[in-house]
């Protein structure tokens, strides 16, 4: 299996997410580049803006609409969601690219990177 997957091949050790750091994403009705890089979203938090109308959005790992999928959302008017994603996170490879293809969101993003489950060496792991 892959690092980016949580594992280390080499001697089977699960990689964790590490909080890195919070972006805030401002109201947006059109693109908006979350991360450039790798790293592992953590959480993502988003509202539909004019509480009047539903908004439409997808997310990309990639730096821009030509990336990979992460997966189209659909908000109601006034919606809000707080969604996590243990415990490693979505893997991003090259980033993270929001694309708004109707209403207007805002919302955080909490960016983590993955780093080696630390061996405890004499005691029990």
């Amino acid at each position: 299996m892959p690092f980016w997957q949580g594992w280390d091949a080499d001697d089977s050790l699960p990689y964790a997410a590490k909080f890195r750091a919070r972006v805030t994403i401002p109201v947006t009705t059109g693109t908006f580049l979350i991360i450039s890089g790798f790293g592992t979203l953590l959480q993502l938090i988003m509202t539909e803006t004019t509480g009047s109308a539903g908004a439409a959005f997808d997310l990309y790992d990639g730096t821009t609409a030509g990336g990979e999928q992460l997966g189209p959302y659909t908000l109601s008017s006034g919606q809000s969601f707080d969604s996590s994603y243990p415990p490693h996170g979505l893997v991003l490879r090259s980033g993270l690219f929001l694309n708004v293809t109707s209403g207007s969101v805002r919302g955080v993003a909490h960016i983590g990177t993955l780093v080696e489950w630390q061996r405890g060496y004499g005691t029990e792991e």
